[in-house]
């Protein structure tokens, strides 16, 4: 199976391609979407861990675009790193004021064994002032996507959220919840 969809896939008679989304960014997969006017057509190539071992799996999903009846996504914020940024908050206080005591001369005042060291100190705490912002506002988010096709089927993907993912959700929701 290649990784161009629209080589895999035959259309019927009076089906025409309305859109298709190559190389969306997934979470750890190849992702890519074709819409039809009759169909929804995911596929994706990735590893996935089925009874305990990562294996390589192709899948591709063909959805009837009135057979779902539920198709929503998200911007997800995982919660639990309330820890990450106090310590993140505390390097740039920290870290801060060695660089404004080295760069003002204060730490070669108070501590004159540190002045031949002074440009060493002031590029280390600038190295963890910078560190320290990184941890206190970096947000790691994903776009999830859920489709539910029927009883049992359903396909959930994770992706990086960026715009071209974004509006290729957005336009594949409009043509889901059309008719």
């Amino acid at each position: 199976m290649k990784k161009n969809i629209q080589g895999n896939v035959i259309l019927q008679k009076n089906e025409a391609v309305q859109k298709n989304f190559r190389d969306m960014k997934a979470k750890g997969k190849f992702c890519s979407i074709m819409v039809t006017n009759k169909r929804l057509i995911i596929y994706t190539f990735g590893r996935e861990i089925e009874k305990g071992k990562k294996v390589k799996r192709r899948i591709m999903n063909e959805l009837d675009l009135r057979s779902i009846h539920r198709f929503e996504y998200y911007l997800e914020y995982p919660r639990g790193n309330g820890f990450k940024k106090f310590i993140g908050f505390l390097f740039v206080v920290i870290f801060g004021a060695l660089v404004y005591g080295s760069y003002a001369g204060y730490l070669a005042v108070y501590l004159p064994v540190a002045e031949p060291y002074r440009l060493y100190i002031l590029g280390a705490s600038a190295f963890f002032v910078f560190i320290g912002l990184v941890m206190f506002f970096k947000n790691r988010s994903s776009l999830t996507m859920k489709i539910k096709s029927g009883l049992e089927e359903k396909t959930t993907l994770l992706f990086f959220p960026n715009r071209k993912n974004e509006e290729a959700l957005k336009y594949i929701a409009g043509k889901v919840h059309a008719e």
